[in-house]
């Protein structure tokens, strides 16, 4: 049985970061980033199975820890009373809570590098359907227990809330594709919820802050 070097794993991720964000993931080479990682490719096929096991290493740790992040958010609001999800749900994501998010971007970089950069494996699909979904359940969750009618008057359609999350997250994560610098990110962020906020107000009929 071959015997595994110690922090060889280590030294095929930090490889294979720099190849994906290189060359994309479909144009990466194995063989590349093993001769990098002074290693065979039989020593990645052991590690991480394949190519896309490889990417999903990187990758996976960070993107589950936000999912986790984003529906905790969620569903502290979702506890609240109804009568107070109805006098606060625009005031309740307060700037500062968007602010974390760009935080966590900033503090993971490359990993939401890799995510959008390399658009021929679909991990930042999945990332932003998963967050869409868990957006699109919430909200139906606090239409329910407030009785507001934005669904039942036409004001909105399931068709409109997805694309709505879309345009939001899909939004927040054009400060990867820009390369903001963390100051400006912070900015352009509160500007985009600030133009989404107007347009939910109007959906909800009740006032922004």
């Amino acid at each position: 049985m071959a015997k595994r070097v110690e922090g060889r794993s280590d030294k095929l991720l930090e490889c294979a970061k720099e190849e994906f964000l290189e060359m994309g993931f479909q144009e990466a080479s194995l063989r590349v980033i093993a001769a990098k990682a002074d290693t065979t490719t039989g020593s990645i096929y052991t590690r991480f199975l394949d190519k896309e096991g490889l990417f999903h290493a990187l990758v996976d740790d960070t993107m589950e820890e936000l999912i986790r992040w984003f529906r905790d958010r969620q569903a502290q609001f979702d506890d609240r009373p109804a009568e107070q999800k109805k006098e606060d749900v625009l005031t309740y994501y307060k700037p500062e809570l968007w602010e974390m998010l760009v935080d966590y971007i900033y503090d993971h970089w490359d990993v939401f590098r890799l995510l959008v950069r390399c658009a021929d494996i679909d991990c930042y699909e999945n990332l932003l359907h998963r967050m869409i979904e868990i957006e699109t359940d919430y909200t139906y969750r606090f239409m329910e227990s407030t009785g507001n009618d934005a669904i039942k008057s036409g004001r909105l359609s399931p068709m409109m809330i997805h694309i709505l999350g879309n345009a939001f997250y899909s939004g927040v994560f054009e400060i990867v594709r820009h390369e903001m610098k963390k100051a400006e990110a912070v900015l352009y962020v509160r500007q985009l919820r600030r133009f989404f906020l107007l347009g939910w107000a109007d959906i909800l009929e009740t006032s922004p802050d």
